[in-house]
């Protein structure tokens, strides 16, 4: 018998492992790489307030998936309260920008909706028409004018070209100045969103004849001002802007919509740039602009 060692004319045998790639990874990764968007739609502004009986500009604009404007695409608008507002037109076609605009015009004081359509794309647009509510509050200031001059004359519906006004006090006595300060109460919250201080002129008066209980000395305007407004505690008071050396009537825009009880406006004090008097400014009609309306 042959006698073979051990290990003798034994080949190794190695063995390959063998890699499967999942085709599901293959596949994820293609639609990872290759992301498509649809079709969109947007609306400029994302939020529109107009007075009553005025109007505002609504602008739809409409892209495809690779964000690249789509013209001549039809888009419907439509107004869930017609009592309120308005939109015109009806219907129309998107530009060589994917841009169209509807005019909102304001009916009455309230809130409602502006709804956009295409064949497969919808938006909305919320619309509140805002009026004046300074009527519905009580006037007060830091003192000053009283009886036919007394505060309730900043609110009372008569405006600059009746010379009906109230004035505020910013002179103790001679050479003294104080902080003088106005303010409107209301019984319910309200939102508002501007306000127009009709006074006077920087260097003209109100009236032509200095013995007439109406006349106003120049410089008496209604310069300067911190606007502030009740926090939801009834107690805070926060400041949302200034106004700084104006000279004729001022027109304010709060920093965005303000739902509060009560706004006033401290530290009043004519402009340095008007000549004449420079105390004791005076208020012909003070205007807020807001919701809800004066029942």
């Amino acid at each position: 018998m042959e006698n073979r060692k051990i290990g003798q004319n034994i080949k190794p045998v190695f063995y390959a492992k063998k890699y499967i790639v999942p085709a599901v990874l293959i596949i994820f990764t293609l639609v990872f790489c290759q992301k498509t968007f649809s079709d969109s739609i947007s609306v400029t502004p994302n939020l529109l307030f107009i007075d009553v009986q005025g109007s505002g500009t609504a602008t739809v604009k409409i892209l495809n998936d690779q964000k690249s404007p789509l013209s001549n695409i039809p888009v419907a608008a439509r107004s869930n309260k017609e009592s309120v507002v308005t939109v015109a037109p009806g219907i129309g076609l998107t530009n060589s920008n994917g841009q169209i605009s509807f005019t909102i015009a304001g009916i009455s004081n309230g809130t409602a909706t502006i709804t956009f359509n295409t064949n497969t794309l919808s938006k909305s647009l919320p619309v509140s028409v805002v009026s004046n509510i300074a009527p519905c509050a009580i006037a007060d200031s830091s003192g000053g004018g009283v009886d036919e001059f007394g505060p309730e004359m900043m609110n009372d519906g008569v405006e600059k070209k009746d010379c009906s006004y109230h004035w505020i006090r910013t002179r103790k006595e001679v050479g003294q100045k104080k902080s003088g300060w106005i303010r409107l109460d209301w019984d319910e919250d309200v939102t508002v969103t501007r306000m127009i201080i009709q006074t006077t002129d920087c260097n003209e008066s109100c009236g032509n004849d200095p013995d007439d209980t109406l006349y106003i000395d120049s410089g008496r305007n209604v310069g300067n001002g911190i606007v502030q407004y009740l926090d939801e505690d009834e107690i805070t008071w926060i400041t949302d802007g200034e106004f700084i050396e104006e000279i004729g009537d001022v027109e304010y825009s709060f920093t965005k919509p303000i739902t509060t009880k009560a706004i006033r406006i401290k530290k009043i004090a004519p402009s340095t740039q008007c000549n004449g008097q420079q105390s004791n400014p005076v208020v012909f009609e003070w205007k807020v602009y807001g919701t809800p309306s004066c029942n």
